[in-house]
C-alpha cells in the first residue's frame, strides 16, 4: 500500500522515512484508503480506515464492498468516462480521475480517485487508491469564479470608463473597453502601469491620494488625466475598495466631464465678457427677474434721465413708470400680448420724460424667457437705445424728402436713398423701367438680391469710398438681375447726404441703363481680340479672299501646317490648290456663300501641301460686310483633318468587321460610351434577354443589372475604364424583357484612340445560370457530405469505445481465468483487430471531413524532417518487425519550417502502404534531396505497383487499386496526403510500374 503514498503526497513519505507507524498515519487522514485484490474473484474493496467518517455532512452511511457496488455508486452521466478511465489505469500502471459518487439518498458528490496498479507477471494483480472528497472545494471555486465573472460582466456593461488596481502597487490589473475607447489608450498603454501616473493636475493628485489613504475611498474627485498620446480629459473619479482575484483591490469609476469643464471655463469667460460690454456700451442694458422679482438697469439709464440711481427699480409692469403717459398704455398692451402668445422677441419705439420734464425717444429691444411648465414669463432682459437725435433728423427729413419726391418721380433716371448698410430709403418709379422692380418691392431688397457678387464688390467699393468720404462723388458700371430674370447693364452715380455734423445718413444715387452702350463696347473689344488672337495665336489657318477666290490675306500658321510660305500663297486663287475631284464642290459652296452671304457655313477638300501631298482640309466660311452690306472679303478658318478621316476610314473598316462578328455571335456584344450608355449591341439581345436591338439602343446598360450587384459591377467597370484593361470577367444577375433575373458572365475590354484616349467600353455577356445552378448544388452537396462525414465519425466513434472498453475487460476477465477459453480469446483477438481498422477508417473519414470544410489548421514550426520521417518509420517498425526501411539523405540538410503532425501524418501514409503491398519484396526505400530551393521526400518500394487504368483515380476518396487483393486499406489515405501537402503549398507526385514497384514524391516549397 506505501507505493500509493509515495506517489500522491511527500509529506507521508518523509514520515514514513522518520520511522511513522503507517496504520495511524493511514488512521489520520481526510482521505479514504483502499486496495483492491484484483488475482481472487469478486474483487472486494478493502478500505485501511474508515469512509464513512470521511465525508463532510455525515450523509455517508454504507460504503461500497465490490467494484459492483462501486460503480453502482457513480453518477450515470460519470459511468462509461470514469470505466474508460479504469481501463487505462489498468494499461498505463496509474492514474486519477474525478467524478460524482453516490453519498447518501440522492446526494452526489464530488470525489477523485488518485490509483496505481500493482502487476505480476505482466497482469493487474492489485489496485491501491486514495479518494477525496473534492465537492465543496469545487463549488467554492465555482462560486469565486462566478462571483469574478459577475464583476467583470458588470464592469464591461458600465458606460463609464473604470478600472481595477492593486492597493499595494497600485497597479491597474483590468479595464473596461470604454476606457480604451474614451481615452484612446490600447490595453498595453494603461494595464501594468500605476493609474495615478495618468493624473496630471499635482493638487489634484495629491488630495486624492490623502483622501484615498485617510477614508479607504474616494468620491467624486475631479482629477485631470492624460494619456499616452498627450490628449488630456477631465474626469471625477470615484474609487472604492473590493477584493479581485484574490487580491486587496480598489475599482475605480471615471466620469468624463471635459464638456463640463469646458463650459464652466466657457461660461465665467462669458460672464466676464456681458460684465465689461455692459459696463462699456452706450446703451443701456436692463432685466427682470418675474420670479425673483429682482430687476436691474445700467448706470448710463441714470445717467440719461438725469435720477438718482435706485435698487431694484423695475416691477411687474417693467418700465411703465418711466414711460411718457401717452405711450405706457401702448406698452403695457404689446408686452401682455407677449406673454400671452409665449413670443420672445419684444421691440418699442417709445417716449420717456427725464428728471428735467425733457422728452428722450428710446428703442426698447428684449428676449422674454418662459418656464418649461405652464409657460409663465421667467426672465426678460433688453437693452434701450437713445434714438431722440434720430428722431429729429427723421422729422427734418420727411420736410426734404417731399421736395426730393417731387424731382425724383419726374426723372428718368432710377433715383434712389439708401441707409449706409445698403437699406432702400426711397426709390423714384422709374426704376420700374429700368430694372423691372417697383419702388415698395425694391425698398424690400438688399443690393446682393440683384447684383452679382463681383459686381457687388466693385459697386460697394465704390460707394464705400464715397460714405466714408474719401471722394465726393463715384460712378460705376455693373451688371444687375432684372426681374424678369435677363441681364441688365447699370450706370449709378452716387453722393452722400450727411448730418449737421458731417456724419453720413443717406447715400443719394442715380442710376440709368446702359446695356446697349455696354454690349456694343463689349462687342467691339471681343472682335478686336478675337481677330487678333485668330490671326496671330490659331493652329487653324485663317484667311481672306475677294469675291474671286483670290488670297489677300493669309495667317502665318500655313507655314507649319501646309509648308508655304505666306507670299507664296498672296496673290494666287483657291482653286490652284484643291484637289481636282474636289474643285467643283469647292467652286459651288463658294458660289453659294456669295449669293447667300452666308455668315458661318462648312466644307470639307483635299488640298495640296508644298511637298505635293494631298491633305484633307476642313474650311468654315463666311462673308464679311460693310455698312452698305456690301461683301468685303470671304473668310475661311481652316484645319487640317487627315488624320481623323483616316482615322475614321479605319475605325468604319473595323466597325463593319466587329458588326459581323457580333452579329453572329451567341453572345451579347455590346458598346457603351463613358456614361454607361448603350451606343451598339448585337442581335442575340433578342435570343438571351428577349429585347430587340433598338428597345437597348441608347439606354443605360446599368439599368439591367440587378441592384445588389450594381455597385461591384460598376466598380468592376471603372477599373476597366482607368486602367485600359481587357477581358476582365465579371458574374451577376440582368433581367429580360418578362422581368425575369438570369446569372449571366460579362467579359469587358477598354477600347481606345491611337492616342490613348477612352472610345467605348465593350462587353461580351453569355448566360450562366445553369453553371451557377450546378455550383450551388455542388456547394449544397459537398456541405451535406461535410455533415454527414462528421456526424457519423462522432456517432460512431461512441459506441466504438464502449466496445472497445467492454471488449478490455473481457480479455481482462479471461487473463484472470486460470483455465480461459481459447475460442474466447481468439474472438476478442479478432475484435479487437476490426476495431482498431475501424477506428482507423473513421480517422481518415473524420479527417477528410475537416479538410473538406476548410477546418484543418496549419500550425507550422522550426524543426527536422529527417527527425520526422525516422520517427515515422520507427512507428511503423512496430507492426513489420522483420522489414527495415533505409533512410537516404541528399544534398546539405537544414531544418524546415512545417506542421509536423501533418507531414508525419502524410509520411506514415505512404510509408504503411510501401510496406503493405511490398511483403516478401526487398524492402522499400526513403530518399531526402535538400535542393538550393526546397526539399523533395521519395518514398519508393518495389512492391505491387498500380495498373494503368487505376492511377487516373488514385487521389480520389474510397479509390483502391483492383490488384490489392486482401490488403486492408480504406481508400482515404491518398487523398489526405496530397490535401497535407498542398497546405504547404507543396505538390504529391508518383510513379509506378505494374509488379515492379512504386515510388512516391512529396515536394515542399523552400522552407
Amino acid at each position: 500500500m506505501q507505493n500509493i503514498f509515495d506517489d500522491s503526497t511527500g509529506e507521508i513519505r518523509d514520515t514514513s522515512e522518520k520511522g511513522v507507524n503507517y496504520e495511524s498515519v493511514v488512521k489520520n487522514l481526510f482521505e479514504v484508503v483502499w486496495s483492491i485484490n484484483m488475482s481472487v474473484e469478486p474483487y472486494e474493496i478493502i478500505y485501511l480506515n474508515d469512509p464513512l467518517t470521511r465525508t463532510p455532512g455525515g450523509v455517508y452511511k454504507k460504503a461500497a464492498a465490490t467494484i459492483e457496488e462501486w460503480q453502482n455508486t457513480i453518477h450515470p452521466e460519470d459511468q462509461e468516462r470514469i470505466l474508460d478511465e479504469v481501463v487505462s489505469v489498468l494499461n498505463i500502471g496509474s492514474g486519477n480521475y474525478a467524478y460524482r459518487a453516490l453519498r447518501g439518498e440522492d446526494n452526489y458528490r464530488y470525489v477523485r480517485d488518485r490509483v496505481k496498479v500493482f502487476y505480476e507477471n505482466g497482469k493487474p494483480v492489485r489496485l491501491d487508491g486514495i479518494t477525496t472528497d473534492i465537492d465543496d472545494i469545487r463549488k467554492s471555486r465555482r462560486d469565486l469564479e462566478l462571483s469574478q465573472q459577475r464583476l467583470r460582466s458588470i464592469v464591461e456593461a458600465l458606460p463609464d470608463p473604470v478600472f481595477i488596481s492593486t492597493q499595494d502597487t497600485g497597479k491597474a490589473i483590468f479595464a473596461n473597453e470604454m476606457l480604451f475607447e474614451v481615452y484612446g489608450m490600447k490595453p498595453d498603454e494603461f494595464l501594468g502601469k500605476k493609474a495615478v501616473q495618468f493624473y496630471q493636475n499635482f493638487e489634484g493628485r495629491k488630495s486624492y491620494l490623502e483622501t484615498l489613504a485617510k477614508d479607504g475611498s474616494v468620491q467624486n474627485h475631479e482629477l485631470l488625466l492624460q494619456n499616452n498620446k498627450g490628449a488630456s480629459y477631465w474626469v471625477s473619479a470615484s474609487t472604492m475598495p473590493l477584493e479581485f482575484q484574490n487580491e486587496p483591490c480598489f475599482i475605480t469609476i471615471l466620469q468624463d466631464i471635459t464638456v463640463r469643464k469646458s463650459l464652466e471655463r466657457e461660461l465665467k469667460q462669458s460672464n466676464d465678457r456681458y460684465q465689461l460690454a455692459i459696463e462699456g456700451t452706450n446703451d443701456v442694458i436692463w432685466e427682470y427677474d418675474f420670479k425673483k422679482s429682482s430687476s436691474y438697469l445700467s448706470p448710463q439709464f441714470w445717467e440719461a434721465m438725469g435720477l438718482k440711481p435706485k435698487k431694484n427699480p423695475l416691477d411687474k409692469n417693467l418700465l411703465a413708470k418711466f414711460i411718457h403717459e401717452e405711450d405706457r398704455e401702448e406698452f403695457l398692451q404689446l408686452i401682455h400680448h407677449k406673454f400671452k402668445t409665449r413670443n420672445e422677441e419684444f421691440e418699442l419705439e417709445t417716449r420717456m420724460v427725464g428728471k428735467e420734464g425733457e422728452i428722450l425717444w428710446l428703442f426698447v429691444k428684449a428676449k422674454i424667457l418662459y418656464s418649461e411648465g405652464k409657460g409663465h414669463p421667467r426672465r426678460i432682459v433688453g437693452s434701450l437705445s437713445n434714438i431722440t437725435s434720430l428722431k429729429q433728423a427723421q422729422s427734418k427729413l420727411r420736410e426734404s424728402e417731399a421736395k426730393y419726391k417731387l424731382i425724383s418721380e419726374n426723372s428718368s433716371d432710377c433715383i434712389c436713398l439708401q441707409s449706409p448698410d445698403g437699406t432702400f430709403i426711397f426709390v423714384s418709379p422709374s426704376c420700374r423701367d429700368i430694372i423691372g422692380y417697383d419702388a415698395s418691392e425694391l425698398e424690400q431688397l438688399r443690393l446682393r438680391e440683384f447684383i452679382e457678387k463681383d459686381d457687388l464688390i466693385q459697386v460697394s467699393q465704390a460707394m464705400m469710398n464715397v460714405i466714408s468720404q474719401d471722394s465726393k462723388m463715384a460712378s460705376v458700371t455693373f451688371k444687375a438681375k432684372h426681374k424678369k430674370g435677363y441681364d441688365v447693364w447699370l450706370e449709378s452715380r452716387g453722393g452722400l447726404i450727411t448730418d449737421g455734423e458731417g456724419d453720413p445718413l443717406y447715400l443719394l444715387t442715380s442710376t440709368r441703363d446702359v446695356t446697349e452702350r455696354f454690349i456694343a463696347a463689349q462687342k467691339l473689344k471681343e472682335s478686336q481680340e478675337r481677330y487678333k488672337l485668330i490671326t496671330e495665336n490659331s493652329h487653324d489657318i485663317v484667311t481672306l479672299m475677294d469675291v474671286e477666290g483670290v488670297y489677300d490675306f493669309v495667317s502665318p500658321s500655313i507655314k507649319e501646317m501646309l509648308g508655304y510660305e505666306i507670299d507664296e500663297v498672296l496673290g494666287k486663287k483657291i482653286s490652284s490648290f484643291i484637289h481636282p475631284q474636289d474643285l467643283d464642290k469647292v467652286v459651288k459652296e463658294l458660289d453659294k456663300t456669295v449669293d447667300e452671304k452666308l455668315k458661318d457655313h462648312k466644307m470639307t477638300f483635299r488640298y495640296r501641301n508644298k511637298a505635293g501631298d494631298w491633305r484633307w482640309m476642313e474650311a468654315q466660311e463666311g462673308v464679311i460686310l460693310d455698312d452698305t452690306d456690301r461683301i468685303i472679303y470671304i473668310r475661311t478658318n481652316q484645319r487640317d483633318i487627315t488624320d481623323r478621316i483616316l482615322t475614321q476610314q479605319k475605325l468604319q473598316e473595323k466597325e463593319e468587321q466587329y458588326k459581323l462578328v457580333s452579329e453572329n455571335s451567341g453572345d451579347v456584344i455590346a458598346l457603351q460610351d463613358f456614361e454607361g450608355r448603350i451606343s451598339f449591341i448585337s442581335p442575340s439581345s433578342k435570343f438571351l434577354l428577349g429585347f430587340e436591338q433598338d428597345a437597348l439602343l441608347d439606354t443605360f446598360y446599368s439599368d439591367l443589372i440587378h441592384p445588389d450587384e450594381q455597385p461591384f459591377v460598376q466598380s468592376i467597370i471603372n477599373q476597366v475604364t482607368q486602367n485600359r484593361s481587357k477581358n476582365v470577367k465579371v458574374a451577376y444577375r440582368i433581367q429580360t424583357q418578362n422581368e425575369e433575373w438570369i446569372w449571366v458572365e460579362s467579359s469587358y475590354s477598354s477600347i481606345e484612340s491611337p492616342n490613348n484616349e477612352f472610345l467605348y467600353l465593350q462587353s461580351s455577356t453569355r448566360d450562366i445560370s445553369e453553371r451557377i445552378k450546378a455550383l450551388e448544388k455542388e456547394r449544397q452537396l459537398g456541405k451535406l457530405k461535410s455533415s454527414f462525414i462528421s456526424m457519423a465519425s462522432h456517432e460512431f466513434r461512441t459506441p466504438l469505445t464502449t466496445i472497445q472498453s467492454s471488449n478490455e475487460l473481457i480479455n481482462m476477465y479471461l487473463d484472470a481465468d486460470p483455465t480461459p477459453n481459447i475460442k474466447f480469446k481468439k474472438h476478442v483477438g479478432r475484435i479487437r483487430t476490426e476495431l482498431e481498422r475501424m477506428n482507423s477508417l473513421l480517422k481518415d473519414v473524420f479527417t477528410l471531413g475537416r479538410l473538406d470544410v476548410g477546418k484543418t489548421i496549419i500550425k507550422k514550426d522550426i524543426t527536422s524532417l529527417t527527425g520526422i520521417i525516422k520517427q515515422v518509420v520507427l512507428e511503423n517498425s512496430v507492426q513489420h518487425k522483420s522489414r527495415s526501411i533505409q533512410i537516404n539523405i541528399e544534398g546539405e540538410e537544414r531544418q524546415v519550417e512545417l506542421d509536423s503532425q501533418l507531414i508525419s501524418h502524410s509520411l506514415s501514409n505512404l510509408i504503411s502502404n510501401a510496406l503493405k503491398y511490398s511483403e516478401n519484396k526487398p524492402d522499400p526505400e526513403i530518399i531526402v534531396t535538400y535542393k538550393k530551393v526546397g526539399v523533395c521526400v521519395e518514398i519508393k518500394d518495389y512492391g505491387i505497383g498500380i495498373p494503368e487504368k487505376d492511377q487516373k483515380g488514385l487521389f480520389e476518396s474510397f479509390s483502391r487499386a483492383t490488384n490489392v487483393g486482401d490488403i486492408e486499406g480504406t481508400g482515404l489515405g491518398l487523398i489526405i496526403v496530397k490535401q497535407f501537402v498542398e497546405i504547404h503549398g507543396g505538390t504529391v507526385t508518383y510513379k509506378s510500374e505494374l509488379g515492379k514497384g512504386t515510388s512516391f514524391y512529396i515536394n515542399l516549397p523552400d522552407v
